[in-house]
């Protein structure tokens, strides 16, 4: 919540050194997006402390594709020139759920220090969701309304993994991402309201975890992944 508070002054900031130091417009509104997300993990393991990944013989990949509804508020400012370009933060409260609960069911066949030979049902799940989304962005116009957009892009996922095992390592429970947002879109102006109607992706860098507290000290998981969006945006919002 505290980054979310954090880009709503940098908007305000925005608007008000614009408004002082260069005539023209600003826009503060609402946007509506379709978006669908895109995330991708996979999990390796470390069989000695500083040592190399190295594949476990289990299934441990997972893609998933998911389309959400969410809502936003922005604020901007167009500078009145020849070259009007658009400077402005977006900001998206409130989180969504990435791709619901993935629960994995293995069989354990043993556990370090014992000598029996086992056959415990062991079930493994996690849950994720995404929030704190936020973008700076620049828009510069191309001709006939039609606009091209970049930004800087954060969001943080949260996660819980859980182990019905005696012994299994676990992971941190928060990633910070950071992206870059391309897009291009139309906009317009009416009777003192913009809109604009837009195709954006956003590319978050690639992230890594590492597990604490294996059953041995020396071994570790490891996690690698990586998340992106794309989507179709509305926005609409009153001039100033």
């Amino acid at each position: 919540m505290n980054k979310l508070k954090n880009m709503l002054i940098a908007a305000i900031a925005i608007v008000g050194l614009s408004t002082s130091a260069f005539a023209g417009t600003a826009n503060i509104g609402i946007v509506t997006s379709m978006m669908t997300v895109d995330a991708n993990g996979t999990e390796t393991d470390t069989l000695t402390a500083g040592g190399a990944n190295v594949a476990d013989t289990s299934i441990r990949n997972k893609a998933i594709s998911d389309d959400v509804f969410t809502g936003s508020i922005f604020a901007e400012y167009t500078i009145d020139a020849a070259w009007a370009l658009t400077a402005g933060v977006e900001v998206t409260p409130g989180k969504a759920n990435i791709g619901g609960n993935f629960i994995r069911n293995d069989v354990e066949a043993s556990i370090t220090g014992t000598e029996s030979t086992l056959a415990n049902n062991v079930s493994r799940t996690v849950e994720a969701t995404a929030g704190n989304f936020g973008t700076a962005y620049i828009e510069a116009p191309l001709f006939a309304g039609i606009y091209v957009r970049a930004g800087l892009s954060q969001m943080s996922v949260d996660y819980t993994t859980t182990s019905s095992a005696t012994s299994a390592g676990s992971y941190t429970d928060q990633l910070d991402l950071k992206g870059t947002n391309f897009g291009v879109g139309i906009k317009g102006n009416r009777e003192g309201f913009v809109y604009k109607l837009a195709y954006e992706e956003t590319d978050y860098d690639g992230f890594s975890l590492r597990s604490a507290g294996n059953s041995v000290a020396a071994n570790s998981n490891a996690i690698t992944g990586d998340l992106d969006t794309k989507g179709v945006r509305l926005s609409i919002g009153k001039s100033f």
